[in-house]
């Protein structure tokens, strides 16, 4: 009996998974950072990236470190996100990772 009971809990944990992962990946963002547009999914896939022609007239390690903070800035709040998502969907049942 207690086996069917763990089945059939791993049965509802795999659903709410799927649900979550859903959700996520249909979760889109967007993202300003100094002029540069980014566009992602909670899921941390990246959309679409955008820079103004007036930054590209900067120099190259000055365009990469804003690129690099502008990314990073998505990853922030996709991450937050996915935490939210899955603390309503899962009751509070923590993974490693989205805490």
């Amino acid at each position: 009996m207690e086996l069917f009971k763990m089945a059939k809990e791993a049965m509802s944990m795999r659903s709410k998974l799927s649900e979550i992962d859903k959700k996520l990946k249909a979760y889109i963002i967007d993202i300003e950072y100094k002029g540069i547009k980014i566009k992602a999914n909670a899921k941390n896939e990246f959309l679409s990236l955008s820079i103004p022609e007036d930054l590209l007239k900067n120099e190259k390690e000055k365009i990469e470190k804003i690129v690099l903070a502008a990314f990073g800035e998505a990853i922030k709040r996709s991450q937050t996100i996915m935490a939210e998502e899955s603390k309503k969907l899962m009751g509070g049942i923590k993974f490693p990772g989205l805490n």
